[in-house]
């Protein structure tokens, strides 16, 4: 068998689970996709607790192309509760300052022990706890400990699906800067799976040294693109528990919609902006292969969710409408100058400016005499200074500081919306300090005391 992706089912096996109704549900996708090869990715509040990961089972089981399955570590049961990563973090802290961790630990044994034992699971999880808790000292690898959460998942999920369990750390390899090598990782990833169905834990590789190195929070999104990419498959999901990209933040705007369809490049302009969906790095992987990526939530599975893929949305009445992102507590620099349009270099040698200085730039744009840039803050001497290194290398003759701004990026499919949009947030009595195409996205900065009014207004001008 070749190495280059895992074997299609049988066009037989295929019809079987559509004659048994296990299709599945309508998609937004505007091109036909005939699954055969899925990776399915469940976030953390997928497997919170046995209740959920026989919820998962029963989705890896409702579609026979859910081949390979990439888990996080358990996430909150409720709100009061804590995420197994951030217990494991917590437990490193202490053992850097010298303050036991045992009760951190019996917490985290306690969940684990709780969702085995609740599956009907046979997984000696008390040894693998048992000899990591007896390796743990202040010299212990932070990386490594963090790494656990998703470990321990996937040999509880490879067992309960009866899937075989490969290690992220025998696939998934970094250089020693942090970067993912990702040919060295498809090859390895390949030869591993060889048409088997898989459980991999997310969030982890291995370094050239051999050291377990992690993504930042939410790199789990990343190990199942890259596992996508790796196998070539025609699907790759990710499950979480909300029902898709929903199309402005809800605990700003009541019930928003979801959002049917996006492409590569619509999701990664509004990722840019503040939209917290997925890992920023996630979609690229796919992006190369042309794979379609689906946003489901484990809570409701019957519902379709959101489709990624490489496609423009069609024009029609459900994709025609804004789809918002917002990012809070934004600085606004100025930089003005006569003929500053007229110099394009001048854009690069701010943001060097700016970063130099320490900043994390959000937007940067120049009109008709003035260089605009919007910042992450950092503190008010930063700010200042890095004003007075932007006015000398643009040579400007005026610069302006503005503070407590708040970022509002509106998709727009159709060239009606914008201006609709931003005569929406003026009619609340909302003043937009600047407004600018980034495309596809229009933005628009306001008082951070009027973001929630501005967003409400702009939605309903949708």
């Amino acid at each position: 068998m070749g190495m280059e992706r895992l074997p299609r089912l049988s066009k037989t096996v295929a019809a079987s689970y559509n004659e048994m109704g296990r299709q599945r549900p309508a998609t937004a996708f505007p091109f036909e996709v005939k699954t055969m090869l899925t990776v399915a990715k469940f976030g953390g509040s997928s497997l919170a607790s046995a209740e959920r990961f026989l919820r998962v089972r029963e989705i890896v089981r409702a579609d026979a192309s859910r081949r390979v399955v990439v888990v996080s570590a358990a996430g909150k049961r409720h709100a009061a509760d804590h995420k197994i990563t951030d217990l494991l973090y917590l437990c490193h802290a202490h053992l850097q300052y010298g303050v036991p961790c045992w009760e951190l630990w019996r917490m985290i044994a306690g969940r684990y022990t709780a969702i085995r034992d609740g599956c009907g699971l046979r997984f000696p999880i008390e040894r693998e706890l048992e000899a990591i808790y007896a390796s743990l000292s202040p010299a212990t690898p932070r990386d490594f400990l963090a790494s656990r959460g998703e470990y321990l998942a996937a040999r509880l999920m490879a067992e309960l699906l009866e899937f075989t369990f490969v290690d992220a750390a025998d696939w998934l390899r970094f250089d020693s800067a942090g970067n993912v090598l990702r040919e060295a990782s498809y090859a390895a990833l390949r030869s591993l799976a060889d048409g088997r169905k898989i459980v991999t834990p997310g969030f982890y590789g291995l370094l050239p040294s051999g050291a377990v190195h992690t993504f930042p929070r939410g790199g789990s999104d990343v190990t199942g693109s890259l596992a996508a990419a790796a196998l070539h498959v025609d699907v790759c999901e990710n499950w979480t528990d909300v029902p898709g990209i929903l199309a402005a933040d809800p605990s700003v705007v009541s019930r928003p919609q979801s959002v049917p369809y996006l492409s590569y490049a619509e999701l990664q302009a509004l990722s840019a902006v503040g939209m917290q969906v997925l890992h920023e790095s996630a979609v690229e992987p796919v992006r190369r292969r042309r794979i379609p990526l689906q946003i489901r939530s484990s809570l409701e599975p019957e519902l379709p969710g959101t489709c990624i893929g490489p496609e423009p949305a069609e024009k029609n009445e459900k994709n025609e409408a804004a789809v918002f992102a917002g990012r809070r507590s934004i600085t606004m620099l100025r930089a003005e100058r006569q003929g500053l349009e007229r110099e394009p270099e001048l854009l690069a040698a701010a943001a060097r400016t700016l970063v130099r200085a320490g900043l994390s730039v959000v937007h940067l744009s120049c009109g008709l005499g003035q260089l605009t840039a919007l910042v992450e803050p950092s503190g008010t001497d930063a700010l200042h200074a890095a004003g007075e290194a932007l006015a000398g290398a643009l040579g400007a003759e005026e610069t302006t500081l503005r503070e407590n701004l708040s970022l509002i990026a509106a998709l727009c499919r159709t060239p009606e919306t914008a201006p609709r949009l931003a005569a929406a947030i003026q009619s609340a009595g909302v003043p937009i300090h600047h407004i600018a195409e980034r495309a596809p996205c229009l933005l628009m900065a306001v008082n951070d005391s009027q973001y929630e009014t501005a967003l409400r207004a702009a939605y309903r001008a949708r």
